[in-house]
């Protein structure tokens, strides 16, 4: 139970919403919602937490000094058996890609892991590389649930990948700022480290109104329902009302209120396309218990995210 209770601190549980929303646009976008979309969910969750899991492999080091509670420095899991199970759960996201699904959802299988494993071993220490890395596999995402269940990427799923890209992007710039002083202390260098803590705000504000204002696109350009934009104008509110502290105090604590309402505004904005084939009541019903069971969680389990 112990051991149990340690890999859920690893992957990171409370989080678990991130790669369904950024998936299901894809798949109900493609207009072919099959047994495929089950697979492709299970997928996305299953290579999620495996990269949870390799990050804190590969900073164990870093960690027994900033976080030497982490279930790894803290010797609860043992390293080599930890890369071993993410590992593995890489390797059941390739089979059940290739095997299960089809070759094209199977090859953006593994892009998605040669991200995550180049994210996780190299850029996440190296600044912006890191801050733009790990935000193309969370946009990919949505690309693989289209490919998964029709083997071909719409036009709104292009658009779905942009905007989820860019805004994941402004929300990792963010999100370290909680950790700044322990990054500096160590020698890790963050986006705000490299670049310096006001320009990388201001990195991190365009990327966020250029990913809402992409969002807002279909409704202009490829004549779609405009009521979907309720979930972008939420997602921004939730963004704006938690972030704008950081600008004033780059603090831990602003840093973590920043981080919370990422998380919040990502489960309203990843998916919030896939509003323009469903009625605004069925993503309501999508939406919101993720956004209410994500926020439970996140106050739960009182874990370092």
């Amino acid at each position: 139970m112990n051991k149990f209770k340690a890999y859920l601190t690893l992957i990171r549980y409370p989080l678990f919403a991130i790669p369904i929303v950024a998936t299901l646009p894809g798949i109900i976008l493609s207009g072919n919602i099959t047994w495929r979309a089950g697979v492709a969910l299970f997928v996305a969750l299953l290579g999620y937490w495996a990269g949870m899991v390799k990050n804190d492999y590969f900073h164990r080091e870093h960690d027994a000094i900033a976080n030497p509670h982490r279930p790894l420095p803290s010797r609860r899991l043992d390293p080599r058996g930890a890369f071993i199970v993410a590992s593995t759960l890489y390797v059941i996201c390739l089979i059940l890609g290739f095997l299960v699904l089809n070759y094209k959802a199977g090859l953006m299988v593994v892009v998605l892991i040669m991200i995550s494993h180049a994210y996780n071993a190299l850029l996440k220490e190296r600044g912006i590389w890191g801050s733009i890395s790990l935000p193309v596999g969370i946009g990919l995402l949505s690309v693989f649930g289209a490919l998964a269940v029709s083997g071909t990427v719409p036009i709104l799923v292009w658009y779905v990948f942009a905007a989820t890209t860019l805004f994941d992007f402004g929300t990792h710039i963010t999100t370290t700022f909680k950790d700044i002083e322990r990054d500096k202390s160590i020698g890790i260098a963050t986006t705000p480290l490299q670049i310096g803590v006001k320009p990388a705000l201001a990195v991190s504000w365009t990327a966020t109104i250029a990913a809402c204002v992409i969002a807002m696109l279909p409704c202009l350009i490829e004549n779609v329902d405009y009521r979907y934009s309720l979930w972008v104008i939420l997602a921004l509110g939730a963004t704006c009302v938690t972030r704008i502290p950081l600008i004033f105090h780059q603090t831990e604590k602003n840093g973590y209120l920043a981080l919370k309402g990422s998380m919040i505004a990502s489960i309203t904005f990843f998916p919030s396309l896939m509003s323009i084939a469903m009625p605004l009541w069925q993503s309501a019903l999508i939406i919101l218990p993720l956004l209410a069971v994500t926020i439970a969680l996140l106050q739960m389990a009182k874990q370092e995210v």
